[in-house]
C-alpha cells in the first residue's frame, strides 16, 4: 500500500509496524545533517513513530553506507561518516526518536543493495515482517519494484516465499534544483524500466541477488572494486555528471575529503594543520633550547 503524508497511514498498520525504513539519498552536510531530502523523509518517519503508542514503538532503520556517485564525507579521525549515521543522527536529535529505536546499516551504496542488506542484515535476522519504506517521489517508483523483488523471493530455490507486509510512504521532493531533479528523475526511470524487465525476472532468490551483486556489481564484485580504486578521474567525463551528482548531495565538484568547513572538518586538514602545529612546536623547542644555551 503506497501512502503520501504520514497521517494517512491507518492506526493498525502503525501498530503493528516491526520496522521504519528510511532510504539514503546522498552525501551528507555533516555527521549529523543528511540532504535536505532526506531530512524530510526523517521527518515523515518520525511523524509515523510518534504516531505509534507508546507501548510498542516500530523500530526505525537508516539505509546506506554512500552512493556510487560520490567520495564519502570523512571524520576527523579518517574514518567515513556513513549517511545512515547522519540519518541517525537528525532521527535520534532532531526528531526525538529514542536511540534504542533506532537502527543503521552500512554496507549498501544503492537502492539494490539496499533492500538486499534491509532483508539479509536486518529483517531475516530479527524478524521484522511488517516494514513501512519511505522515500521521495523521485524515487518511489524503482524503490517499490526492488523492495517489492527482493523482499518478497525465496531465499533459495527450495524455499518458500517469505512473508513480509510491504507499506511505503512517499515524500515531496522538496531540496532539489529544478536541473538536479530532472537528471535524477531520467536516471530513476531508466534504472526502474531494468529492474522491471530484467533484473526481477533474472534473479529470483535472494541466493541470486548475492550472485549478482558479488559477480557484476561494481561496488561489491572484487574485480571492479580493484580497477575503480585505480582509476585517475577524467576531469571532461567528471564534469558531465555535475548535475547528477547535485542530486545526490554533492558539489559541482567531486571533493577528494569532507570540506573542511564542515563540522566534522577533513582528515587531509587535520592532518595538514597537525603537521604545522608540531612544526611550530618543534620550532619553539629548538628558540627555547638556544636561548637557554645563551644564557648558560
Amino acid at each position: 500500500m503506497m501512502y503520501s503524508t504520514p497521517e494517512q497511514v491507518p492506526k493498525h498498520i502503525i501498530q503493528n509496524l516491526d520496522v521504519i525504513i528510511v532510504l539514503g539519498g546522498g552525501v551528507p552536510d555533516d555527521p549529523n545533517s543528511p540532504p535536505s531530502y532526506v531530512k524530510k523523509r526523517c521527518d515523515y518517519a518520525s511523524a509515523v513513530y510518534h504516531l505509534a503508542s507508546d507501548t510498542k514503538k516500530p523500530n526505525v532503520l537508516a539505509l546506506s553506507a554512500g552512493t556510487a556517485h560520490l567520495p564519502q564525507l570523512i571524520s576527523n579521525d579518517g574514518l567515513p561518516v556513513w549517511e545512515s549515521t547522519a540519518t541517525a543522527s537528525y532521527l535520534i536529535r532532531k526528531c526525538k526518536v529514542d536511540p534504542t529505536h533506532v537502527y543503521v546499516e552500512t554496507t549498501s551504496y544503492d537502492t539494490i543493495s539496499n533492500a538486499f542488506f534491509t532483508r539479509t542484515n536486518f529483517c531475516d535476522i530479527a524478524g521484522w515482517k511488517n516494514l513501512l519504506i519511505i522515500t521521495n517521489d523521485f524515487h518511489m517508483e524503482r524503490t517499490k519494484l526492488i523492495f517489492d523483488w527482493i523482499m518478497k523471493v525465496p531465499s533459495t530455490s527450495t524455499t518458500s516465499q517469505e512473508g513480509y507486509n510491504l507499506h511505503y510512504l512517499s515524500v515531496p521532493d522538496d531540496g532539489l534544483s529544478k536541473e538536479a531533479l530532472q537528471v535524477r528523475k531520467h536516471k530513476e526511470a531508466k534504472s526502474a524500466d531494468t529492474v522491471k524487465h530484467i533484473l526481477s525476472k533474472k534473479y529470483t532468490t535472494v541466493q541470486d541477488v548475492w550472485i549478482f551483486l558479488t559477480r557484476e556489481h561494481s561496488f561489491y564484485n572484487a574485480q571492479q572494486l580493484v580497477d575503480r580504486a585505480n582509476t585517475i578521474v577524467d576531469d571532461k567525463r567528471d564534469q558531465k555528471f555535475q548535475a547528477l551528482r547535485l542530486s545526490y548531495g554533492g558539489s559541482s565538484r567531486i571533493p577528494s575529503y569532507a570540506s573542511a568547513s564542515s563540522t566534522c572538518g577533513s582528515f587531509m586538514g587535520g592532518f595538514f594543520s597537525g603537521a604545522v602545529l608540531t612544526i611550530i612546536a618543534l620550532l619553539l623547542r629548538n628558540n627555547r633550547d638556544v636561548t637557554k644555551a645563551h644564557a648558560k
